[in-house]
């Protein structure tokens, strides 16, 4: 059995959004204009809501042998690996910078109810490290569950070349490609 892996905001992104709202805070209550002091208000309500999750969804995501597990605010949402179907890293411009996100798609649903499939979106601040890092550490996981659901030995830290009939890692081969040949 592997270690766990988990991933929450870092610490000092959360002591600075506190620092930030009772920032806001102040700067609410001694704004003189009405309507100043309700948007500055407002700000400081959103940062310190978006701080309280940070501090209190810990870790935010955590994964193990049996699963992946996403804290929240209310609680902890569990999935098994067999519910997950795709783990992968969508890379964008968000005004002129480039940002990349941890996408999940998962599946609700016990044997009694009809699944709901969910997409999990995670960036860089609610992990704590790059995107792309956690992106492979969940692959890993994920297949060496596979292997082991398989019934195959735990391959980590072998050579592909030293394991007999282990030419794909465990994937089936891929057939010959569809349709004519151009």
């Amino acid at each position: 059995m592997s270690e766990p892996s988990q991933w929450a905001a870092p610490w000092t992104a959360v002591v600075m959004g506190a620092v930030a709202a009772l920032g806001l805070g102040a700067w609410a209550l001694a704004a003189t204009d009405p309507p100043g002091r309700l948007l500055v208000g407002l700000a400081a309500l959103a940062v310190l809501a978006v701080t309280a999750v940070g501090a209190l969804a810990r870790p935010r995501l955590r994964v193990d042998d049996a699963g992946l597990a996403l804290r929240g605010v209310t609680g902890t949402r569990r999935w098994p690996w067999e519910h997950i179907d795709a783990v992968r890293v969508v890379r964008m411009r968000r005004m002129g910078l480039p940002a990349a996100y941890l996408e999940v798609e998962a599946r609700d649903g016990g044997p009694d109810a009809a699944p709901t499939d969910r997409l999990l979106v995670l960036g860089r601040l609610e992990l704590g490290t790059d995107p792309v890092d956690v992106a492979e550490s969940l692959q890993r996981h994920r297949a060496r569950a596979g292997r082991r659901a398989a019934g195959r030995p735990d391959l980590e830290g072998e050579h592909p070349e030293d394991v007999e009939d282990d030419e794909h890692g465990g994937d089936p081969p891929d057939g010959p490609e569809p349709g004519p040949r151009v």
